[in-house]
């Protein structure tokens, strides 16, 4: 079951499909509660922690663009697959530099081909919102 706090209605039904989507490629199905979150952390846009077996809360930044929301949550939700399929847990990453640990190789490296993934099912790849902003 998925529960969604916080933020606007839209922010919800957004962020519902986008964990159903993922859950559902990686064949899980947790107890998720979703939050939007007025994080003053200029660094975090969002975090995943797991409560119990099975049970997890994802506290995501209210104020995010919608992609950079959706795709925050993609990497949040990798975090859910990895405690799922026992590839992390609340201690493997101390002493280990953020950016060298695996669990974040692996959701950094996941986040934006999930949310592409999800866009195309959900036939919105065509709009302006969904396109990679080109930097350069």
């Amino acid at each position: 079951m998925i529960t969604v706090n916080g933020g606007s209605e839209s922010q919800h039904n957004y962020a519902e499909s986008m964990a159903i989507f993922v859950c559902r490629k990686f064949n899980i199905y947790p107890e998720i509660e979703i939050n939007f979150r007025r994080l003053t952390n200029d660094q975090s846009v969002g975090g995943c922690v797991q409560l119990d077996d099975g049970e997890y809360e994802i506290d995501i930044k209210r104020s995010l663009r919608l992609r950079e929301m959706l795709t925050t949550l993609a990497h949040e939700l990798v975090h859910v697959k990895q405690y799922e399929h026992g590839e992390l847990t609340q201690t493997s990453n101390r002493g280990c530099d953020y950016w060298d640990r695996p669990s974040e190789i692996e959701a950094h490296g996941r986040e934006h081909g999930l949310f592409i993934m999800w866009a195309e099912e959900h036939n919105l790849s065509h709009k302006k919102w969904t396109q990679r902003e080109e930097h350069g």
